[in-house]
């Protein structure tokens, strides 16, 4: 029964082409700002310190792009969830219970479908990015990139969907989540330092940034992306690239220490079972 569910609602997010063009516009929006101000305002920092080349403008490319992965993800997985939020206002989830499903598989489908989903488009975005940037010149990722380029995009859709999982439990009405869809599209991008460089930020809302676990996942695409250009364009300058990766937040200084990946490839993962656990005990509070 459960399959059958995913399906129907996987069905049902292909078919609402409203739907699907929702779940983007954040990113359209945030290529928007790119084209228009983010690239010019990167491009001019860098200029202070070296001359701006195609492969400078690469970087800067990367750097916008692992944003763009990164908040295609979150807004993707919340989109499905607007199924269940259909469903539970017009009642279609207490006909699904006369069925042999559960209330748990019930939702566990809703779940699994906002994965999938974000999964799929996530992946989408990626190889259009991807041929973009070769356009640019970059080179073809090898296979083992490739390998942690896609265990980043499940993370992060992982967390995505958990993170959303918990927002849509507490706001269950067609009106609450449509306030919600608006604030998430709006400030996954702050959170996730895609419309401010983390360096221009006060402190106070740079830690805010280090506790907000997606934006660990903009880190680890921003340095999957970026580490042979950054390595093009800096050369020998390892202190013009230091300053810049903490500027833009390729890389996350915690008190006096640079985060390393491993770290922040841990903190995801506790992120997402923790998030996990507090969304099954907030659903079974919700279903006593």
């Amino acid at each position: 029964m459960m399959t059958s569910l995913i399906v129907r609602n996987n069905k049902i997010f292909f078919r609402d082409r409203m739907l699907v063009f929702f779940s983007l516009l954040s990113v359209l929006i945030s290529i928007g700002l790119f084209i228009v101000f983010l690239q010019k305002l990167q491009l001019d920092a860098i200029r202070q310190v070296i001359e701006v080349t195609p492969a400078v403008e690469l970087v800067v490319s990367e750097w916008m792009i692992a944003g763009i992965l990164t908040m295609t993800a979150m807004t993707s997985t919340l989109a499905v969830f607007a199924i269940f939020v259909s469903d539970l206002e017009s009642k279609r989830t207490a006909d699904f219970l006369v069925t042999s499903a559960s209330r748990y598989s019930i939702q566990l489908s809703y779940v699994i479908s906002s994965v999938m989903i974000g999964f799929i488009m996530t992946t989408i975005a990626f190889i259009v990015c991807e041929v973009y940037l070769l356009t640019l010149g970059a080179e073809l990722p090898s296979v083992w990139k490739l390998m942690q380029f896609f265990g980043v995009i499940i993370l992060g859709v992982l967390l995505s969907a958990m993170i959303n999982l918990m927002i849509v439990l507490l706001a269950k009405s067609a009106k609450a989540f449509s306030t919600v869809n608006s604030l998430v599209g709006t400030l996954i991008g702050f959170l996730c330092a895609v419309y401010v460089p983390m360096g221009v930020l006060p402190k106070a809302i740079q830690t805010v940034i280090h506790l907000f676990p997606v934006s660990h996942v903009a880190v680890l695409l921003r340095q999957l992306l970026m580490e042979d250009s950054l390595n093009t364009v800096f050369g020998n300058a390892n202190e013009a690239m230091d300053s810049y990766m903490l500027t833009y937040g390729v890389v996350y200084e915690i008190g006096s220490s640079v985060l390393g990946t491993q770290s922040s490839v841990l903190y995801i993962c506790i992120s997402i079972f923790g998030i996990a656990i507090f969304a099954a005990f907030l659903f079974r509070l919700q279903h006593k």
